[in-house]
């Protein structure tokens, strides 16, 4: 297993590979949110010594604090636990609409060959770096848009030699819940004659090419009957465009979820996820439930 920094030079391959870890140190805690780190084991062992410490420094009394804040964090993870065990795959193909799990491979946006950090393999998210472009979520039946700026991301790693880093990498295994809908032309703001007036205005800004097309009498300007045929010409061209838009297949896009919702990104398997937010919700309504109990014995 290659080491962390890679080499003893922090500078070296033109990174300092100390920075990197530190940025991502603080944006894994941010994008992932209090809730993932309270289900960590090393948060929950902090948790158990922080308490004994102030129980030993200040009495017993004063751990109804932090246990009612794990009453809290038990409330918040087995809410998590259920949105994963009971809401459903659905399949893009499908095009379901609202509250929604999806599961696929991570992929870039089409037109893009690399994102991430120079010397390090291409990614399509990493936090601290590349955190709000949004990327593809790919089932065998479809393709959906990620927009992630707003969203609670975990992931895991050890995926690569970078063992240390946390980042989501082109072709591996993602889980999305949170709200879909699928963006078609004719639930989109087509103003036919905006594009119309478009449309006209662009053909009137190169006059040479609109006399080569329309100048019937060969007098060099566009005379108004001439115009009418311009007219209907541009007409035409936007009644097309509009059905070729009509024709085409949706666009998928995940960007959100409503109030009091997840909206959720991982690439951690869900029922993993689910397990590790099981534990912890029974871990911390454990220590409060054994608080009250030592509270009631003495």
């Amino acid at each position: 297993m290659s080491m962390w920094p890679p080499t003893s030079n922090p500078e070296a391959d033109g990174l300092n590979w100390y920075q990197v870890a530190e940025n991502q140190r603080l944006a894994v805690l941010r994008r992932g949110g209090v809730m993932n780190l309270a289900a960590t084991w090393g948060f929950a062992i902090a948790w158990l010594a922080g308490c004994y410490f102030l129980y030993q420094r200040v009495g017993q009394e004063w751990l109804l604090l932090p246990a009612t804040v794990s009453l809290l964090f038990s409330l918040g993870l087995f809410r998590r636990y259920r949105l994963i065990v009971d809401t459903p795959t659905s399949r893009l193909s499908s095009s379901a609409q609202g509250y929604v799990e999806l599961r696929g491979t991570a992929l870039l946006p089409a037109g893009e060959s690399f994102r991430g950090l120079p010397h390090l393999p291409v990614t399509v998210w990493l936090p601290g770096y590349v955190e709000d472009e949004p990327f593809v979520l790919e089932d065998e039946h479809g393709r959906c848009l990620l927009y992630p700026e707003h969203a609670e991301i975990v992931t895991r790693t050890g995926d690569n030699h970078l063992f240390l880093l946390h980042a989501i990498y082109p072709g591996q295994t993602l889980y999305a819940l949170g709200e879909l809908y699928t963006q078609r032309a004719d639930n989109l703001q087509l103003d036919r004659r905006e594009r119309l007036a478009a449309l006209l205005a662009e053909w009137k800004s190169d006059q040479q090419q609109l006399l080569e097309n329309f100048d019937a009498n060969g007098n060099g300007q566009i005379d108004p009957d001439e115009w009418q045929t311009v007219r209907q010409a541009a007409e035409q061209w936007v009644a097309e465009d509009l059905r070729e838009q009509q024709r085409a297949p949706g666009t998928h896009v995940m960007a959100g979820a409503q109030a009091g919702q997840l909206f959720l990104i991982t690439n951690i398997p869900p029922e993993e996820l689910a397990r590790r937010y099981r534990w912890a919700a029974w871990l911390h309504l454990g220590f409060w439930l054994a608080v009250l109990m030592s509270m009631h014995i003495s």
